[in-house]
């Protein structure tokens, strides 16, 4: 057992017993699924792609906005996923619906803005229009059809729904209509994350990266932490990361990371530095003639919000000692991650290219939990082609430390060379540790899926 997870252990006691979230510590033996090696032909194939989106994409539950970005009634945004162009909106009797974002008549993209507010969708080619329930509003000139002479029969022409929910503040979608329910779907895993109020949090930061690799390269690259120690270095003065405790729970996984420490692999981990001090909250989390260890600052600073409880909107009082500062890591089969704290939650998403099994995009979403009654923030999402960007800070409107805009920076910067071997003849496929264990269990999914296992579909 890691060094950090005995101090916890010591320091705090056992978890909560009414804490809704299970805590890591002490850890639970990985689990052995495997030892096979992963073919790289699946990132690859164009065969296998249009598999994946047959099998895995169209039956499964992903998520397509925040909620506060359709705050009134008209609010409207669109999300894409693979080939489909994906129209969620608020409509005018205050419910959220999505919808294909086709046009009934003739196949046109419908709305070609990606947000706004709108009482009709009026398609540009022709001038048909639905109202944002999804009604058919207008067909322009409607003597021209002989076939609806006698009226268009109920609900024929209406926009082609999709099935939504909505949980954590987030929109979720599926585009199989037979699926089990959303908080079904999310599982134990769901419930987990319960704890922190998710949908109390706003959005305040929306930005898309496309990168030259399959999208399952880059679910991999944040699903395991063994890569901290030679990617991120200099990560490792803040975190502890390089071997973690992990749990699979059904068709999903979990990780934690350690915050607020030093890891235990730097031979200086006692000295202070300018880095350090940043980001162990020197002066603002803990005291500023704080003597203790650097390495178990977590710990003093889990004891002052426990302290506090009682006297802020924060959830602390659910959680248990560990969700007060580590980062809990979930990740929702196929392309969903949330990783939090109490005061910030950031969603990653990973989502194919079209037709391309060499591009990808990935979505980096962060919120916030703020005071009550703050004033929600303007939110502009940005979408950066691959090679755009030679700085990562300048992704984000001063919502993301450049350090760890640069961290993020770092993951990408193997996207392109991943793809590019996993491409080669001299490639025998992946060899998994067990701090890869999640990456494992992640192809195993997909496999699953591709052999019709769904446990998840309901089509009885």
């Amino acid at each position: 057992m890691a060094k950090i997870e005995d101090r916890l252990i010591e320091a705090l006691g056992p978890a909560k017993k009414d804490t809704q979230a299970p805590a890591f510590v002490p850890r639970k033996p990985i689990p052995v699924i495997g030892y096979q090696r992963i073919d790289g032909e699946r990132f690859h194939s164009r065969e296998f792609m249009q598999r994946e989106w047959d099998h895995v994409w169209t039956k499964t539950w992903n998520v397509g906005c925040h909620v506060s970005e359709l705050a009134e009634p008209g609010d409207f945004r669109l999300h894409t996923l693979g080939k489909e162009s994906l129209l969620f909106v608020r409509s005018n009797d205050g419910e959220i619906r999505g919808f294909f974002n086709i046009c009934q008549h003739r196949g046109n993209l419908l709305c070609q803005v990606d947000s706004g507010s709108l009482d009709t969708f009026t398609c540009p080619y022709h001038g048909w229009k639905w109202n944002n329930d999804g009604t058919l509003n207008r067909i322009a000139r409607p003597e021209l059809f002989a076939q609806y002479r006698d009226g268009v029969p109920n609900g024929e022409l209406d926009l082609a729904a999709i099935r939504t929910e909505i949980w954590g503040g987030w929109v979720w979608f599926n585009l199989d209509r037979h699926a089990i329910g959303l908080r079904e779907y999310l599982g134990e895993a769901g419930s987990h994350l319960e704890t922190y109020e998710l949908e109390e949090f706003q959005l305040i930061d929306s930005a898309t990266f496309e990168w030259n690799g399959n999208w399952k390269h880059a679910h991999d690259a944040f699903n395991e932490s063994y890569h901290f120690e030679s990617l991120h270095a200099d990560f490792m003065n803040i975190t502890e990361g390089y071997d973690v405790p992990i749990e699979l729970i059904g068709m999903h996984s979990r990780m934690i990371n350690f915050n607020l420490t030093v890891s235990e692999l730097l031979g200086n981990a006692e000295e202070m530095t300018p880095l350090r001090e940043k980001f162990l909250g020197i002066g603002t989390l803990v005291p500023a003639d704080y003597k203790g260890s650097l390495k178990d600052i977590h710990l003093e600073v889990i004891k002052a919000k426990r302290a506090i409880e009682n006297d802020t909107y924060m959830p602390y009082r659910r959680m248990n000692d560990e969700q007060l500062v580590h980062q809990y890591h979930y990740t929702f089969f196929p392309g969903t991650t949330l990783t939090q704290t109490p005061e910030v939650s950031i969603m990653f998403r990973y989502r194919p290219h079209p037709s391309d099994p060499g591009i990808c995009y990935y979505d980096f979403l962060i919120t916030e939990r703020r005071a009550p009654g703050s004033e929600p923030p303007v939110v502009n999402h940005r979408t950066y082609r691959h090679g755009e960007l030679q700085d990562y800070a300048e992704a984000f409107d001063g919502t993301f430390d450049p350090f760890l805009a640069n961290v993020l920076k770092q993951d990408g910067s193997n996207m392109t060379t991943m793809q590019h071997g996993t491409a080669s003849q001299g490639f025998r496929g992946m060899i998994l540790g067990d701090q890869e264990v999640r990456i494992r269990h992640f192809h195993q999914q997909i496999d699953r899926c591709l052999m019709g296992d769904y446990p998840w579909l309901d089509h009885g």
